[in-house]
């Protein structure tokens, strides 16, 4: 009777243990099938890295090794044919400064500031204005021979202004006799060079009273001798004995300005004091409206009043 109980227990157990059995062997199968799958990513990642080892090897052995003749030669070549361009940025005003000499001037809104008849004792006070902004003058000086005078046309090269030629005396007379008045010219022109160290002085030139005042032999002497003249298309109109105020003076200049795509402004603001008073209201202006203010040179064209 005990005999047979125990028995039946043993069937009755059988299931639980296939159940327990199975659910093992499941287990152990899916630890193999992980570890199987993550040796595999492993061995591949190995292998992978190793062969970028290998190609980084191989580009530094190609860049360290030396360049065939052939290849120098050609790089040399591309180098001599095609040099890197040049940029000049030194002067700002290259481009216009180009236009000038080349005639191409529609538009273009540039104004010279020309001074007759100095130095004088308020040239430096002229001077001092230009430098606050930045502005460039032309001054067409005569033959002031005293230490002051000295010391302007030296500080009138110094700071880049353009020195020019108005003749020693500004003698009128001398236009009927065109070799007097030639050696009147040159004596300027020498005595510049010599104050101011110069190999060369500008070679521009105003006639006394402008060129309308002057004859032909006269032009024609001064264009023979290397200078460039000028006369002027905006008057501040203070070249009377009484100019009008300073206000007055700047809104005639500013309007005249207006009408030109380039003007060259007559002014006597060495003498005058309401002339260098209107100095900074032109300025002002005229640079808010787009202008730009140059000194001149050589090989500009400028308005003539009289042409051979």
């Amino acid at each position: 009777m005990r005999k047979n109980s125990s028995s039946k227990l043993r069937v009755k157990n059988m299931p639980r243990f296939l159940t327990l059995s199975v659910l093992s062997l499941i287990l152990i199968v899916m630890i193999m099938m992980s570890l199987f799958f993550l040796m595999t990513k492993m061995a591949a990642a190995f292998h992978s890295q190793a062969q970028i080892l290998q190609t980084s090897s191989a580009n530094s052995s190609e860049t360290n090794a030396p360049k065939s003749e052939t290849t120098n030669n050609t790089t040399n070549e591309n180098i001599k044919a095609d040099p890197p361009p040049q940029v000049n940025n030194a002067d700002p005003f290259a481009d216009i400064k180009s236009r000038l000499r080349s005639g191409d001037t529609d538009g273009i809104k540039v104004v010279f500031l020309t001074f007759d008849d100095g130095p004088s004792d308020d040239t430096g006070e002229l001077l001092d204005t230009l430098a606050d902004y930045d502005i460039k003058g032309t001054f067409f000086t005569t033959l002031h021979d005293n230490d002051h005078a000295k010391n302007m046309y030296r500080r009138i090269v110094d700071e880049g202004h353009t020195l020019a030629n108005h003749t020693s005396s500004h003698d009128y007379g001398l236009y009927d006799t065109p070799e007097a008045f030639f050696a009147d010219v040159d004596a300027l022109d020498q005595f510049q060079k010599k104050i101011t160290d110069q190999d060369n002085t500008s070679h521009i030139f105003r006639f006394p009273g402008g060129s309308m005042n002057s004859n032909e032999a006269c032009i024609q002497g001064i264009l023979d001798r290397g200078y460039n003249y000028s006369d002027w298309n905006v008057s501040s109109g203070d070249g009377c004995a009484d100019p009008p105020p300073s206000d007055v003076i700047a809104q005639k200049i500013i309007e005249s300005c207006r009408q030109h795509d380039v003007s060259v402004v007559l002014s006597h603001a060495e003498l005058k004091s309401s002339s260098r008073e209107a100095m900074s209201i032109v300025i002002e202006t005229l640079q808010e409206e787009g202008y730009t203010f140059l000194n001149m040179e050589a090989d500009y064209t400028y308005p003539r009043h009289l042409e051979l």
